[in-house]
């Protein structure tokens, strides 16, 4: 990484941390104002999610789908595409994992299952996201609207399945039969209870990273998402990498699902939508469509949810005030002009010490070649 792209980075990291700070900052001013206790309310808001170790797990399993999402939307993000599938591939992936692990039942091996059930997942998630991105790659329909239907259909889709193919009728509740014991994901991390699906996320974080900045593909995807006429001009296929792009997201959130129902869940009982996936919206906008500060920005989401939590459990303030800091957070990171004037100062001061050095490296390069001769 040049001195310019650090330059970049860091800003960038200042921007989304300085946000954070202001949107904490009205959160806190309206938790004093509205509030009969605001001291006590504000710090259960604050440290209340660091107050045991179940919180802390709680923070992290949080987290965890939160990461799987933010990838996702990564991907859409990076070319420039907002096919916001991910929230129903999250759910009906889920479903369809929970089906096929509760019809080959504890025959198949605990690691074969696992394994068989994260590759289903992630291949819903590629076939469910590839109609939007078909549909207007083939039709210039609306990606964003289309989308948003498909998340319905998937949503009651899902709902028709768990009530006509895998209902348990012995329970009180609307719930599928229960997930084998071989289809679930260890808990680790002791006490924390945090579960498998955090090596998981982790692991798809290194491999996205990787390819976003190492390999051809990801160049391609930036290059097409932040200049598309120049992407064209190189003779790069935007349409295929638009696509393989939104594919790889959906693959992504698919898993995201999966880990979720297999780590956390005895059986499938989702009947509306998590929002899971518009969480990963906003995490991958937090990261700046960075896949390297998805578990940063996952895990802020999260601690945020969770002090929300603790404030409506143990005080009087409702839950969706919440709604105000996420919204703060949302539209300062998301102004590009926000701290945007400094940014340009310092890359532009960045880039001329660059070109000065590399004029005195020749200079000096040059000047010893001639005293040799």
């Amino acid at each position: 990484m040049n001195k310019t792209s650090r330059v970049e980075f860091t800003v960038e990291l200042v921007r989304i941390l300085t946000a954070i700070a202001i949107a904490y900052a009205v959160a806190l001013v309206t938790l004093f104002a509205v509030s009969d206790d605001p001291i006590y309310i504000i710090q259960q808001f604050v440290l209340g999610p660091f107050s045991s170790v179940r919180r802390v797990g709680s923070i992290i399993n949080l987290a965890i789908p939160f990461t799987f999402t933010g990838l996702c939307f990564c991907f859409m993000y990076a070319v420039n595409k907002f096919n916001l599938a991910g929230e129903g591939i999250f759910m009906f992936a889920g479903c369809v994992i929970s089906w096929v692990a509760i019809k080959l039942g504890e025959s198949v091996p605990a690691p074969v299952m696992i394994g068989l059930l994260l590759v289903i997942g992630a291949l819903t998630g590629v076939v469910v996201s590839a109609l939007p991105a078909w549909l207007d790659s083939k039709f210039n329909a609306n990606i964003v609207v289309s989308s948003l239907m498909l998340n319905s259909i998937l949503m009651f889709l899902s709902i028709y399945i768990m009530m006509y193919t895998m209902r348990d009728t012995t329970i009180g509740s609307l719930g599928s039969l229960p997930i084998p014991d071989n289809a679930k994901l260890p808990q680790i991390l002791g006490k924390f209870r945090i579960q498998a699906g955090l090596v998981i996320a982790l692991i798809a974080v290194i491999l996205v990273a990787v390819l976003f900045y190492k390999m051809v593909f990801g160049y391609k995807m930036r290059v097409v998402g932040s200049n598309p006429w120049f992407a064209k001009a190189c003779g790069i296929n935007m349409t295929a990498t638009i696509i393989c792009a939104q594919l790889f997201g959906g693959a992504l959130a698919g898993l995201g699902g999966t880990c979720e129902i297999l780590g956390n869940y005895d059986r499938y009982n989702w009947v509306a939508t998590t929002q899971h996936g518009f969480d990963g919206l906003m995490v991958a906008v937090l990261a700046r469509k960075n896949p390297l500060l998805v578990p940063v920005a996952a895990c802020l989401l999260a601690y945020i949810r969770i002090g929300a939590d603790v404030v409506n459990s143990k005080g009087d303030i409702p839950i969706e005030f919440i709604t105000v800091i996420q919204g703060i957070v949302i539209l300062m990171v998301a102004a590009e002009e926000f701290m945007g004037r400094y940014k340009k100062k310092l890359i532009y001061k960045a880039a001329e010490e660059e070109l000065a050095a590399k004029e005195k490296a020749e200079k000096e390069s040059a000047a010893s070649k001639g005293k040799e001769e």
